[in-house]
């Protein structure tokens, strides 16, 4: 719950005092101070200052120390040079800050001095910071706005979570403009301490907040980024906005490596959240996801009393990707007479000027209830006939209960706020503009398509055989002897088959003689090529002695003593031609591509690893490349041991595969180039080298308890929902209420999500389950999630009623353990209810100690030092 969350004393404060609060006009710790009194902030406000014994005729404190109160948030708006002294002062007095105080003026080695003086005096004083250099925090609920900014937030129910305060206060002041209000703002600056990961899980568990905006600059650990995200994107929608498109932009298509900027659009993809790219937008597509109404597809009707707009609205419908439904017959003889003469019904359907409310409230359910149509964009333009806001009375009561959403532009509206509250009581947004309104359908459309991304939980390795890792290590190892870090063709060709790849047959020679000798050992016909050329400088198709030696002597015909690389020629004209590449960026890892190398189709499509068959085929549709059936099974094949080969060689660098599939049968690789970084880990344990861990299929095992019965354990999965409710139903009102602390009936849809759609990175769920397979059921669940500080984590254990006694938890939580100390974590901890005696012995006997909560009498913390040597190791029950 929120109240429990260790960031609450910053994000939700029940005391704040502001050190540096001041009555000089224009000062930051007067325009601070006034903004929490103005606010009507509800907790306890102290001003501190060593000068003054009154800040604006409110009594001023000469240090922190003279509070004699604990205090949950400072807010520091001291002069740069006595930040860090000031922490230090706050030690034990604070339990978290946000420094709005701003970087000193002087050179970049002062600066970077600054930060590190001032993370090392809040770690020494135990206090979580924000900042140094941030807007501030806004908690309207509660009156708290701990900002510099001049416009106050209106209260809503989103959250905002920004790098930059400039934005953040331009998107406070815009949203105030058209009556858009947030539940809480957090302004990161200069992020020495707490990121976005932290606050991202804040507000997921934030009961006031129902979506959430980013605005994202430069991200430092992609990783945590990502996985906090995706915690996030799970139970509420995410949209993002982020600046510095331009600088981060490469070609969209063609060799080399993708953009950055494409990388992060991919990244986001699989995250499950929305990427905008204009203020208007992401408070469009904000407003329409946390309306909940979520459309099945990207077609879309349009409906309108002038056709000029309509037209507008099918442009850039166009521009973005969105589909005009195909209203269907039996919709058009439905919609005919509301027309005002006989003409061919077109999507956009135009109800012309002489249209009244009473004629949009009956085009609504009869485009609606077309099986085509996935949402329906309702656009206005103010006539005698059609008043504003009667029409919009008449909209919104006819949208009210519809199960699709429901869009509209009131053209010439955007300063009447009768109209928008209208359309809002039936649940209808205002864009008031076409091209606003299909910008925000096209982001939700995108939305419920990276939602179902985000249930995807491919393994590292698919079910395609194991590589032969050691000849994979080999083959690096031989490369670092010789200096180089691009692997010759022969070299590729073998770490290529150590992941089931095949190419074709290949060798590097350097004379003519061995040419013809390595074109008679790969046999007839071959290919000649310059090695690290591309393949339209190749001699191809070459059947005899005679034809290699003059090959070769042409290709060296410029006096350059190259390689040479003699590869085995398929004689067959290849049916479909494509690239395939494995490209690292410096933010999110291994990246991979695809592309259609024909002339005419050279867009590239990319996807970060894991990939499973669903993703494979995603990315393969996305280079709109025409494929038969024979042919998508060899390319998927293909891309599932490419991404093997991403997610188990992390010094692999950079990979290009120039591919083929010849006559349906077989994908072949003509030629390869393979970048490796010798400064790169061997081992791919943990995966810190992928931006999206892997489902850890090695945590798959069998559990034997007393009298010989097994169960399979494995992590849980998406798709264990149903299964996960059901366990959950059936567990008795004592064991809900001994695992939630809380008298709870059934799962909430959120609760649900956040439980079977876990990130591995940072948590895990194992799941017991008894029953054939096809028709198991979860009969207990042991779960850890880490905590902030990267070195413990908190864990959960319940067992089916009918189970319990039988060493089942005990054996789980054995496993679980082993789990935990695997990853590296160095306590695992967790709160259990001082009645829950069970469950007490049991941890007592794995080696937990146990200590009553210093804030709840009613409940211990149980902890185990994962490196202690009185640890218990993981191992069957006896």
């Amino acid at each position: 719950m929120i109240s429990s969350h260790y960031l609450r004393s910053m994000l939700a404060p029940q005391s704040v005092a502001v050190i540096g609060a001041s009555a000089r006009p224009g000062s930051l710790g007067r325009i601070v101070y006034e903004n929490l009194l103005d606010a009507e902030f509800q907790g306890e406000l102290y001003a501190v200052n060593p000068r003054h014994a009154t800040v604006l005729g409110h009594s001023a404190f000469r240090s922190i120390g003279a509070i004699e109160k604990t205090i949950d948030l400072a807010v520091i708006c001291a002069p740069a040079e006595a930040v860090p002294s000031v922490l230090k002062e706050c030690g034990g007095r604070v339990r978290s800050a946000v420094i709005v105080s701003s970087a000193p003026a002087a050179g970049p080695e002062t600066y970077v001095r600054w930060r590190s003086d001032i993370s090392v005096a809040a770690r020494a004083a135990n206090i979580r910071m924000l900042g140094p250099a941030s807007f501030g925090i806004v908690r309207t609920s509660i009156g708290l706005n701990a900002t510099y900014g001049t416009v106050p937030a209106l209260r809503g129910r989103l959250t905002l979570i920004s790098q930059s305060g400039a934005v953040a206060s331009a998107l406070l002041d815009f949203g105030h403009g058209v009556g858009i209000g947030f539940a809480s703002v957090a302004v990161l600056g200069a992020a020495g301490d707490v990121d976005f990961g932290e606050i991202l899980e804040f507000a997921l568990s934030d009961p006031e907040t129902d979506a959430i905006l980013l605005y994202v600059g430069m991200l430092h650990d992609a990783r945590t980024f990502l996985c906090s995200l995706r915690a996030a994107a799970r139970t509420k929608p995410v949209v993002v906005l982020r600046s510095g498109r331009e600088a981060l932009k490469r070609p969209l298509h063609g060799n080399g490596p993708p953009s950055p900027d494409r990388v992060f659009d991919v990244a986001l993809m699989r995250a499950g959240v929305v990427r905008v790219h204009t203020y208007t937008q992401l408070f469009a597509a904000a407003t329409l996801l946390a309306g909940g109404r979520l459309p099945r597809g990207n077609r879309l009707a349009i409906v309108s009393n002038g056709r000029g707009p309509g037209l507008m609205a099918a442009d850039r419908a166009l521009d973005a990707g969105i589909a005009l439904a195909n209203i269907g017959d039996g919709t058009r003889a439905a919609l005919a007479p509301l027309l005002p003469r006989q003409r061919a019904l077109e999507n956009p359907f135009d109800l012309e000027g002489e249209a009244t409310p009473s004629q949009f409230a009956a085009a609504i359910p009869t485009l609606l209830a077309d099986h085509e149509v996935d949402a329906l964009l309702c656009l206005h333009v103010s006539t005698p006939t059609a008043p504003p806001t009667d029409t919009a009375r008449a909209v919104a009561a006819a949208a009210k209960n519809a199960p699709k959403p429901v869009l509209a532009a009131w053209l010439g509206s955007i300063d009447r706020a009768e109209p928008r509250a209208a359309l809002e009581a039936g649940g209808v947004i205002n864009f008031y503009t076409p091209e606003n309104a299909v910008d925000a359908f096209s982001f939700v459309a995108s939305y419920r398509r990276n939602q179902e991304w985000l249930l995807e939980v491919p393994p590292p390795l698919p079910e395609l055989g194991a590589p032969d890792m050691a000849t994979a290590l080999r083959v690096r190892a031989r490369a670092i002897e010789g200096e180089r870090t691009t692997l010759r063709p022969d070299e590729a060709q073998e770490l290529l088959a150590a992941f089931g790849i095949a190419s074709l047959p290949c060798a590097l020679v350097r004379s003519a003689r061995k040419a013809q000798a390595a074109a008679r050992r790969i046999g007839y016909p071959v290919t000649l090529q310059i090695d690290d050329m591309p393949i339209a400088t190749s001699r191809a198709s070459l059947l005899s002695a005679a034809s290699v030696r003059r090959a070769f002597a042409e290709l060296r015909s410029d006096g350059q003593k190259r390689a040479v690389v003699v590869r085995k020629d398929p004689g067959l004209a290849p049916s479909s031609a494509v690239g395939v590449g494995v490209y690292s960026d410096a933010v999110f890892g291994p990246v991979i591509a695809f592309r259609n190398t024909a002339p005419a189709a050279l867009d590239i499509s990319l996807m970060l690893p894991p990939l499973n068959k669903r993703l494979a085929l995603d990315l393969i549709s996305a280079a709109n490349g025409e494929r038969t059936p024979a042919e998508l099974d060899l390319l998927v094949t293909l891309l599932l041991r490419v991404s093997a080969l991403a997610c188990a060689a992390p010094w692999v660098a950079q990979l290009e595969l120039a591919s083929m599939v010849i006559n349906s049968e077989q994908a072949g690789v003509l030629a390869a180039r393979i970048v490796i970084d010798p400064h790169r880990p061997t081992s791919s344990e943990g995966y810190r080298h992928m931006a999206i861990h892997p489902y850890p299929s090695e945590l798959e095992t069998v559990l034997k308890l007393k009298g010989g019965v097994e169960l399979r354990v494995r992590p849980i999965r998406p798709e264990d929902a149903a299964m996960e409710r059901a366990f959950v139903d059936g567990l008795s009102e004592q064991s809900r209420y001994l695992r939630f602390m809380q008298h709870l009936p059934s799962l909430t849809p959120q609760m649900l999500a956040r439980f079977t759609q876990v990130d591995y990175d940072r948590e895990v769920a194992l799941v017991a389950l008894d029953g054939a397979p096809g028709a198991e059921a979860i009969i207990a669940v042991a779960r850890y999630i880490a905590n902030w500080d990267g070195e413990s984590a908190e864990f959960a254990v319940v067992v089916a009623d009918a189970w319990q006694g039988r060493g089942l938890g005990s054996g789980l939580m054995r496993t679980l353990i082993d789990c935990a100390r695997k990853r590296g974590f160095k306590r695992l901890m967790g709160a259990v209810l001082a009645i829950n005696a069970s469950m007490l012995a049991m941890v007592a006997a794995l080696g937990f100690t146990a200590q009553r909560d210093p804030t709840d009498p009613e409940q211990m913390i149980v902890t185990l030092e994962l490196s202690s040597p009185g640890a218990k190791p993981a191992s069957a029950p006896k």
